[in-house]
C-alpha cells in the first residue's frame, strides 16, 4: 500500500522533470539502463532529492516507511530543541525555566510538547535557531518546521505527510541504491553519505556509472562543516567537486551540477549578501546574479572531460 497526495508533488516534480530531461539528452540512444551517482557534501540535500524522485516515480512511500519516518521526525523534534536549550549562550525568561527543565529531562516530545510550543514562542529561542551556526548548535535547517508543527508531530497517532518526510533528517551512512522506471529508461540511483568519514566508501560505487549528479547547497556559503567547525562548507564542496570531477574512475562519466536549496538561498542573501563573504563580489546582487556567481565558482573547479550541465529549481 502506498500513500501519496498530489498537492505535495509540485516541488518534487520540478526537480524530477529537469533531471529526467537532462538524462534523456545525455544518455546514448542504445542505452536502456542509466546508473546515476549522487555526490556532494553532508547536508547538500542528496537524500531529500532521492525521496522526491521516489515520490514521483515509485508512487510515494509505503505504510512501513511512513511509520519509520514518524519516529525520525519525533526524534528530530526533541533533539533539536534540546540542543538549543543546552547551548550555554541561550537563555530563557524566568517564566519558562520549568519548561526548559522539562524538555531537557524528556526522552520523547510526547511528554513535553506544550513546553516545546511555549519555548518556540520565546524570542531567544528563535534567535538561537537563526544564529545556530555561529553558536555551533548542530541541528537541521528544517528544525523551525518541527517546532512550528510540534503538536502534530508529537501526537502518538501522527502520520507524516510527504512534506514532513522531505524535512526529516537522517544522516546517510553507507551506500543505498534505488531503482526507478522512467518511461523506457531503467534508472539506478546510488546515494552515499556526504560526511568525510563516509567518502572512503565512494570508490566502490564508481563502476559503470553513467552520470554523476553533484548536489551543492546554495545556502552554505557562510556555514561550517558539522564534522569540522574550522572548514567552510562552500569551500569544502568546491574542493570535493574539483577532486571528484578529476577522478580517473569517472573520466567517462557525464556530469550534472544541481544547485540545491534555491528557496533558502533567495531569502538568505537578503540578510547575508554574498558581497559580505567574497572579495570578488563587489556589491549586493540580485538572486539571479548571486546564482550565477556561485555557478561560476563551480564551473572554474570542473576538471572532467565530459559535458557538464548546471540545473537548479526554484
Amino acid at each position: 500500500m502506498k500513500c501519496i497526495h498530489p498537492k505535495h508533488k509540485d516541488q518534487a516534480v520540478q526537480k524530477s522533470m529537469r533531471i529526467q530531461d537532462e538524462l534523456k539528452r545525455l544518455r546514448k540512444e542504445s542505452d536502456s539502463h542509466v546508473k546515476l551517482l549522487l555526490l556532494g557534501t553532508g547536508d547538500a540535500g542528496k537524500s531529500t532529492f532521492l525521496k522526491q524522485l521516489k515520490l514521483i516515480h515509485n508512487d510515494g512511500f509505503s505504510v512501513k516507511e511512513i511509520h519509520q519516518f514518524r519516529v525520525v521526525l519525533q526524534d528530530n523534534l526533541i533533539m533539536s530543541i534540546q540542543k538549543i536549550l543546552s547551548c550555554e549562550n541561550v537563555k530563557v525568561s524566568k517564566g519558562l525555566q520549568d519548561s526548559k527543565d522539562a524538555v531537557l529531562d524528556a526522552e520523547t516530545a510526547l511528554t513535553c510538547v506544550e513546553d516545546i510550543i511555549n519555548l518556540w514562542k520565546e524570542e531567544s529561542i528563535k534567535q538561537a535557531f537563526e544564529h545556530r551556526h555561529e553558536l555551533e548548535i548542530e541541528i537541521p535547517s528544517t528544525a523551525d518546521y518541527f517546532f512550528t508543527h510540534a503538536r502534530r508531530i508529537a501526537d502518538e497517532n501522527f502520520l507524516p505527510t510527504p512534506d514532513d518526510i522531505f524535512r526529516a533528517k537522517i544522516k546517510t551512512t553507507g551506500v543505498s541504491e534505488v531503482n526507478f522506471k522512467i518511461e523506457e529508461m531503467d534508472l539506478s540511483i546510488i546515494d552515499v553519505g556526504g560526511q568525510r568519514s563516509e567518502r572512503r566508501k565512494w570508490i566502490h560505487c564508481f563502476d559503470d556509472v553513467t552520470t554523476v549528479i553533484f548536489l551543492a547547497a546554495l545556502d552554505e556559503y557562510n556555514l561550517r562543516l558539522e564534522e569540522d567547525h574550522d572548514t567552510n562548507r562552500f569551500e569544502e564542496s568546491l574542493r570535493l567537486f574539483r577532486e571528484m570531477s578529476d577522478s580517473v574512475f569517472l573520466k567517462k562519466t557525464s556530469w550534472i551540477l544541481f544547485l540545491n536549496k534555491c528557496d533558502i538561498f533567495k531569502d538568505k542573501i537578503e540578510k547575508y549578501p554574498l558581497s559580505d563573504y567574497f572579495p570578488d563580489c563587489k556589491a549586493p546582487t540580485s538572486f539571479d546574479q548571486s546564482l550565477e556567481f556561485i555557478k561560476n565558482k563551480y564551473d572554474k573547479q570542473f576538471n572532467g572531460p565530459n559535458y557538464m550541465s548546471t540545473l537548479h529549481a526554484h
